[in-house]
């Protein structure tokens, strides 16, 4: 247990509003830990509790061999970073890092504390200058710093790169991650973002409806989803009910396992092999997307086609191709 951020059998309630429903996890430490979830699944709402700006309705917290779920905020030294970075508009990058460190610490160690903070974010350029005069990524190291000066427990991040545009995030991004490396610090991290997550994390928890979908490293929650939900918010999967598939039952299979070709006699009439119309396609760098319609009238399936492929730069809508689902590559689930 002395290894890990233990949640058990917690659960959250707003009057007669249940935001998170028995929740179990074991959070490695010193881990990026990602939770992901869509809008309203209840992820912000976890963090809150581990933050302890929230008290859990029932359960329990345990990070390490200590119990913390009654510890007040001030005392949970937990480092938090918000959304929008709340730095303080009138305090220089330096004052906004130490802003949080006691006042009977001494001054060298302050000082020392700064140095290694400033080194640590790339911000030693930049420490006098005010939040106003920083780019978004700038203002997120800071945030980061000042979360780090309290020696926190561990590290809570709640969207920070949703504030950046597009074409920063993965840089950014990066750079959080070499942060979080180097500090060695357990991070807990909320997004929406399934490429977000799988990119940066150790570990991934999904929430759906305030349960926990499923827990564990990228790798597992790509190649294995344990439900339908998974498979399609994290995973890039189509889920469809065809009878020659799987004898009808709920399936999976990703958009790149998807084969498309022309719609010739020979290509049809290979197994697993359906005439279907494209309906949309959407470019996008080294690949397509296209949408078909299979030709029941009602199976919608999307086949990520690479852009090495002939086919990508000719597909026409309303044309009809043959499309395959190989069966290696089917994934299924026992409920049904």
């Amino acid at each position: 247990m002395d290894n890990q951020l233990l949640i058990e059998n917690l659960s959250k309630s707003f009057g007669s509003t249940h935001v998170l429903s028995e929740i179990n996890l074991s959070i490695p430490l010193g881990a990026f830990t990602s939770i992901l979830g869509p809008s309203g699944s209840g992820k912000t709402t976890l963090l809150m509790v581990l933050a302890g700006i929230e008290k859990a309705t029932k359960g329990r917290i345990i990070f390490g061999d200590e119990d913390i779920t009654n510890i007040a905020l001030p005392n949970r030294k937990a480092g938090i970073v918000f959304q929008h970075y709340a730095l303080f508009p009138n305090l220089t990058v330096r004052d906004n890092i130490l802003y949080g460190v006691s006042s009977k610490v001494d001054e060298t160690v302050k000082e020392e504390k700064l140095t290694h903070l400033l080194s640590l974010t790339h911000l030693e350029e930049l420490q006098n200058r005010y939040p106003h005069e920083l780019s978004g990524g700038q203002k997120q190291r800071v945030a980061i710093a000042r979360a780090l000066a309290i020696n926190p427990r561990f590290l809570l991040l709640d969207e920070p790169l949703s504030a950046l545009d597009a074409q920063n995030r993965l840089t950014i991004g990066r750079e959080l991650r070499e942060i979080q490396q180097k500090a060695g610090i357990t991070t807990v991290m909320v997004t929406h973002d399934r490429n977000e997550a799988l990119s940066l994390s150790d570990f991934i928890v999904i929430i759906h409806n305030g349960k926990v979908e499923q827990a564990g490293t990228p790798q597992a929650i790509f190649d294995h989803p344990a439900s339908p939900f998974v498979a399609t918010f994290a995973g890039g999967m189509n889920l469809i009910r065809v009878p020659a598939i799987n004898n009808g039952k709920l399936t999976g299979i990703r958009h790149s396992d998807v084969e498309v070709f022309e719609a010739t006699e020979r290509t049809l009439s290979e197994a697993l092999t359906f005439t279907a119309e494209l309906l949309a396609k959407e470019f996008s760098g080294e690949s397509v997307l296209a949408h078909f319609l299979l030709n029941d009238f009602k199976t919608k399936i999307s086949a990520r086609i690479p852009r090495t492929s002939p086919l990508a730069d000719s597909l026409s809508i309303g044309e009809l191709y043959a499309i395959r689902l190989p069966q290696e590559r089917w994934h299924t689930w026992e409920q049904d």
